[in-house]
């Protein structure tokens, strides 16, 4: 028979072996136990035990943080969110998952999750995992799903939402919105003489002054090839729309220099100034109508359609 330990000596191996596998995890790991006040609330947690990964924010070895209060480990500012997320978990008796953000004085900045599992009555274990990169992964998807990546506007799907929602408000509280197609005279002309490069590099710099000409709250998007789309919110009247076309129109007027010489285009448009009486499908309908009507009249123009239920 092998040498059989006595249990104190066998329960503190197996802790030194415990501790020394957390302390190759890289995600943090810590467990705090409960301090009362006089009326026997909890004032307070003290740190029972921390690993590698959860101390290094903080810039100190476990050792020097173990037996300090939580205020005193991560700061007077984190620790007022994570004291109430560690009362939560143990007034619910289950486990609690927070998203915080950390900026510590080491470097150590970014998302972080913090998951508290609460044992017994007066001690949590908490686990501490960097997600920046899952979340910045996840937001790169969703910028991915509503924008054009040539151009960086706002593609087709956000684009009708975007109006759907302007729509609703204009409806709601008697404003004027506006739809706008906007479309490159001749844009295959360009490809053909200049080639593809400079094609898409035209198209960037089209939709960039569109988005400079007019006010920071319209949205521009890039609907399909040479295809763009404007909403515009808060209009007076049908007047202030063809300022704003105006201003488009005059931003187009100057050459667009891709190495290649003085290249100019020129751009044709429809425009629906609505209450909001029009659903979505319609108004993009009616301007798209009026965008071909400008492009049969010659081009280089907009035709504006009003489209109130007051009309």
């Amino acid at each position: 028979m092998g040498e059989v330990k006595p249990v104190g000596i066998a329960m503190s191996e197996q802790l030194s072996a415990m501790s020394e596998a957390l302390n190759a995890s890289k995600d943090g790991f810590a467990i705090w136990r409960v301090k009362h006040n006089s009326h026997n609330e909890i004032s307070g947690f003290d740190l029972l035990f921390i690993n590698q990964a959860g101390s290094a924010p903080t810039g100190r070895e476990p050792e020097a943080l173990i037996g300090h209060e939580l205020t005193d480990v991560v700061g007077a500012e984190q620790s007022e969110g994570l004291h109430k997320l560690f009362e939560l978990a143990l007034k619910d008796g289950e486990p609690k998952t927070e998203i915080v953000k950390v900026e510590s004085p080491t470097g150590w900045t970014g998302l972080y999750e913090n998951t508290v599992v609460p044992f017994g009555t007066d001690e949590v274990m908490t686990t501490f995992r960097d997600v920046s990169e899952e979340r910045r992964e996840h937001q790169r998807l969703v910028w991915l799903t509503e924008h054009d990546y040539l151009t960086g506007m706002p593609n087709r799907a956000k684009l009708e939402s975007y109006l759907a929602k302007c729509l609703e408000v204009a409806k709601h509280d008697g404003s004027l919105a506006a739809f706008v197609y906007v479309d490159i005279d001749y844009f295959k002309n360009v490809n053909d003489t200049y080639g593809h490069d400079i094609g898409d590099r035209l198209l960037a710099s089209f939709a960039k002054r569109i988005r400079h000409s007019l006010p920071e709250s319209a949205l521009v998007a890039r609907i399909a090839g040479d295809e763009f789309a404007i909403v515009l919110e808060d209009l007076r009247d049908r007047a202030h729309l063809a300022d704003l076309m105006d201003e488009v129109f005059r931003a187009m007027q100057r050459p667009f220099n891709h190495d290649t010489p003085d290249l100019t285009i020129t751009c044709s448009a429809g425009a629906v100034l609505t209450d909001g009486s029009e659903k979505t499908p319609e108004v993009m309908r009616f301007a798209d109508k009026v965008m071909y009507q400008a492009k049969y009249e010659g081009r280089n123009k907009y035709l504006i359609d009003v489209r109130l239920a007051s009309k």
